[in-house]
C-alpha cells in the first residue's frame, strides 16, 4: 500500500513538472529524469552474447515518441520508448538515439501509453490454459460491446547441437508468437483463437450469422483482421 501511494506521488509530481522538459525530450529538467529514475527497474538481460543469438527480443529495435496517460491524464512529456516482446515491458528513454536503456515504464494497470498508434496498456488476461496472468495487450480494436487485444511475445529457445548426421543444430533464438484476446462487456480479456469453431463458441451468438459474416467477408483467419471485422459486423447488429 505504501509503494501505491509513493509511486501515485511520484507520477502527479512528474505531471507538475512537465512543462520543463525540452521539446526534443533530451535536455529535460534534472528534477523530472531523476523522478523516472525511481519508478524504473533494471531490464533483465540473458546469458547469452547477442553475437550468439538470432533473432531480437523486439519487433522494433528503435526508441519512438510515445504518449504516457495515467488514469487518461496525459503526462505531456517528451519520452521515448520501445516494446521488449521477450520480457514483456516498455523501455524508456530521453533520447531516441540510444541503443540501449536500462530503464522501464511502471507496469501498473492506470498507466498506459501510445506508440505510433499502438495503444499498449498493463492489465489482467486469462489465456487458453485458463490461467490469469497479467501483461501488456495492444489495443486492435474497440467497439460498444467487444474489444479486441493483441500480445506480441518473443520467446528464447536455447540452442542445440546436432548428435547425429540426420538432426541438425539450432543456434539460441528468439522465435516470435502473437496472441488475441476479447472482453466483452468489459469483462476480463480471454484468449481467443483465429478459428472458426474458437470464435464461434467464444462469442456466443448464433452460429449462422457468424457463418454467414465469414463467408461474405471471405475471411481466412490468417490475421487479426479477420477476427476485427467479424466484431464490427457484430457489433452493428447488437
Amino acid at each position: 500500500m505504501k509503494y501505491f501511494f509513493y509511486s501515485f506521488f511520484i507520477l502527479n509530481t512528474c505531471v507538475s513538472f512537465a512543462q520543463n522538459i525540452g521539446s526534443n525530450g533530451i535536455k529535460s529538467d534534472s528534477r523530472i529524469n531523476d523522478l523516472f529514475e525511481l519508478i524504473k527497474n533494471k531490464v533483465s538481460k540473458n546469458s547469452y552474447s547477442n553475437a550468439e543469438i538470432k533473432g531480437s527480443e523486439y519487433f522494433d529495435e528503435k526508441f519512438k515518441p510515445a504518449d504516457v496517460k495515467y488514469i487518461d491524464k496525459d503526462l505531456n512529456q517528451n519520452i521515448f520508448l520501445r516494446y521488449n516482446a521477450y520480457s514483456d515491458e516498455l523501455e524508456f528513454t530521453n533520447n531516441p538515439k540510444t541503443q540501449s536503456s536500462d530503464k522501464i515504464l511502471m507496469k501498473n494497470i492506470n498507466i498506459s501509453c501510445q506508440i505510433e498508434g499502438e495503444k499498449y496498456i498493463y492489465t489482467d488476461y486469462i489465456d487458453e490454459n485458463d490461467s490469469r496472468k497479467k501483461g501488456y495487450l495492444i489495443e486492435l480494436f474497440s467497439g460498444k460491446k467487444y474489444v479486441l487485444y493483441e500480445k506480441k511475445l518473443k520467446i528464447f529457445m536455447e540452442g542445440s547441437n546436432a548428435k547425429t548426421s540426420l538432426e541438425r543444430s539450432f543456434p539460441p533464438r528468439f522465435v516470435e508468437k502473437h496472441k488475441y484476446f476479447i472482453s466483452k462487456n468489459n469483462a476480463i480479456k480471454k484468449e481467443v483463437k483465429l478459428n472458426k469453431k474458437n470464435i464461434i463458441d467464444f462469442l456466443g451468438i448464433e452460429e449462422g450469422l457468424i457463418k454467414k459474416i465469414i463467408k461474405e467477408r471471405k475471411l481466412k483467419f490468417k490475421q487479426p483482421l479477420d477476427l476485427k471485422l467479424i466484431l464490427i459486423e457484430v457489433e452493428k447488429i447488437l
